[in-house]
């Protein structure tokens, strides 16, 4: 992976998560804490559910631009469309939908906090894509420790869009 200026080469996102993790495994400080009771199962909802769900918990923030460093972040609900698709295509974070629904009402807080780890440009030739940048985020949801990872796309106009979330218990990295 090509990366800015100071940040860390890497061979994949894996390998960059990995080695954010081993810096603070021993000091773990969540910049978000989650506090639920709910207990909804929604593994076998559709898609569409979950996304509506998701854009509910995303409007009580109230504003969809988030600066990181300084730097504006857009989140649309192409954005977090595109994200949901994802979440329900994978197996490990399709178990994981309740706290991804619970992470879109904290999105702003989870996108100002995010560390960027590492960066790439865009590799499948999309033209309204040039770059991808990769930040983590230390969260508690219910006293549990998770890792959440999310990437951010530059247009081609520079304009920087909240992408994709993945979230990864901390025991499983």
């Amino acid at each position: 992976m090509q990366t800015k200026d100071g940040l860390k080469s890497y061979t994949n996102i894996k390998e960059a998560i990995e080695d954010y993790v081993k810096k603070i495994k021993n000091n773990f400080k969540p910049c978000v804490v989650i506090r639920t009771h709910k207990k909804e199962d929604y593994t076998n909802e559709l898609q569409t559910t979950i996304y509506n769900k998701a854009k509910e918990e995303f409007k009580k923030i109230g504003k969809n631009i988030f600066l990181n460093n300084g730097e504006e972040i857009y989140v649309s609900n192409a954005d977090i469309k595109e994200s949901i698709a994802k979440i329900v295509r994978s197996i490990y974070q399709k178990k994981l939908i309740t706290e991804h629904l619970e992470l879109f009402s904290k999105l702003d807080k989870i996108i100002e906090n995010g560390k960027l780890i590492t960066t790439t440009f865009e590799t499948k030739l999309r033209k309204k894509y040039s770059n991808w940048e990769y930040y983590v985020t230390p969260i508690m949801i219910n006293n549990q420790k998770y890792i959440v990872e999310f990437d951010v796309v530059i247009k081609e106009n520079k304009e920087k869009h909240f992408r994709i979330q993945r979230i990864f218990k901390l025991q499983d990295i």
